[in-house]
């Protein structure tokens, strides 16, 4: 976790306090060389996306800077929506990435692209635009990359290269937290070297958030998860074959998983954008009819690309410097300035539960009984670092760096 200027971070234990949360939409494409093959498919792409609004969007496959400009123009800021923007376009060695963001929400810190053999892979950092950022100056921080990795059998210790490419800049980063990394990674199963080395590699640990290691190509086990190919017949420069491989992926930081750094992944919102799991091996506007989505959606994912988005959906934090009970008006904030933590209630005459303080080891450093609703807390004799508070009545937890 890490601030603009200041360390500090007190969030609600569990999602269910949607007060205090927002929710941010995430999807992965492979746009299929455009706009140089076909450039009236922007028509598809409107359609996918005035359907999802991702709040960040990755793609891969772009091929102009004029593209990236009618994707922003054309695709996303249509129907009275004008929140998009997006990174800057860099040009680089085959085909381009670029993420769109939602600037009500998100603003972007900085750009970085590392090269590898093939293609660049793109790194772009956002923030999240907190509802009191301008007062606590704290927020979340989303590190996002996006990568095409070399696509064929055959080439599997290409790939693995690029992985450890983007694997060994990581881990130069010194700050990683909420780590995004979208893209077709064109990986035939977990056996591939590069999985390994996505997952693990450099010291840096990802996941997948679905956890389904295994051969996906062609093996109708894996139906529900395949992301190409959409179509049978061979139309735009796109592969034929049918939905029988699992290319694309968002491979997500361990925290994602458990509110480790004010963001979460919402469970069961991991998607192959359009998947029904009813057309191995076939089309994906092949009978039986896919529900899962409007069917003018389904016929524009079936025609502006022959893979599937890949979508998720995280909860963010909202705001920093305090946590708020609405039906007892409950409040508790850390001073930095003091190294004190205050509890405040309508009912002054309220007892508070247990309050435990943890390092990020988990070990319980001490423990409060009794205290006031209006007690101050004295944690100066803290050793440097950051630790974790839990207050047991209200449910709520709050990490703060001492």
């Amino acid at each position: 976790m890490k601030k603009l200027l200041l360390a500090l971070a007190i969030f609600p234990a569990l999602s269910s306090h949607a007060q205090n949360t927002d929710t941010i939409s995430v999807m992965a494409y492979n746009l299929l060389n455009f706009p140089q093959v076909n450039s009236s498919r922007i028509a598809d792409l409107k359609t996918i996306v005035q359907e999802s609004l991702p709040d960040i969007l990755m793609v891969c496959e772009l091929t102009s800077g004029t593209g990236a400009n009618a994707i922003l123009s054309n695709a996303l800021n249509q129907n009275g929506i004008t929140y998009y923007n997006k990174a800057n376009y860099v040009t680089g060695p085959d085909t381009q990435n670029m993420l769109y963001y939602n600037d009500d929400k998100l603003e972007l810190l900085e750009q970085n692209e590392i090269t590898t053999n093939l293609r660049d892979i793109n790194e772009y950092v956002l923030y999240y635009e907190s509802d009191d950022i301008a007062t606590t100056s704290d927020t979340t921080f989303f590190y996002i990359y996006v990568c095409h990795l070399k696509a064929s059998q055959g080439y599997e210790s290409e790939r693995d290269a690029e992985a450890l490419a983007m694997k060994n800049y990581m881990a130069t980063r010194p700050n990683l937290e909420n780590v995004l990394v979208g893209g077709d990674f064109n990986l035939y199963g977990s056996s591939e070297p590069a999985w390994g080395t996505i997952l693990y590699g450099a010291g840096v640990t990802l996941v997948d958030p679905i956890d389904l290691p295994g051969e996906w190509h062609a093996d109708w086990g894996y139906q529900d998860y395949h992301t190409q190919s959409t179509r049978t017949q061979s139309f735009d420069g796109g592969s034929t074959g049918g939905m029988d491989d699992r290319f694309d992926f968002i491979f997500m930081s361990p925290d994602l998983m458990n509110w480790g750094n004010q963001a979460k992944m919402i469970d069961g919102t991991y998607w192959a954008y359009g998947q029904d799991g009813n057309h191995y091996n076939d089309e994906l506007i092949a009978p039986p009819t896919n529900t899962t989505l409007p069917w003018t959606v389904i016929q524009a994912l079936y025609d502006m690309s022959d893979h599937l988005p890949v979508y998720a959906e995280i909860e963010v934090q909202r705001s920093f410097n305090s946590i708020t009970d609405p039906t007892n008006r409950f409040t508790a904030y850390y001073n930095p300035n003091n190294s004190s933590i205050h509890f405040r209630c309508e009912d002054e005459n309220l007892q508070l539960g247990n309050i435990v303080i943890y390092d990020l080891s988990g070990n319980e450093v001490m423990k409060f009984t009794s205290l006031e609703s209006s007690s101050v807390l004295d944690v100066s004799w803290l050793e440097k670092g950051m630790y974790i508070l839990r207050e047991s009545n209200f449910g709520y937890s709050m990490k703060f760096v001492r």
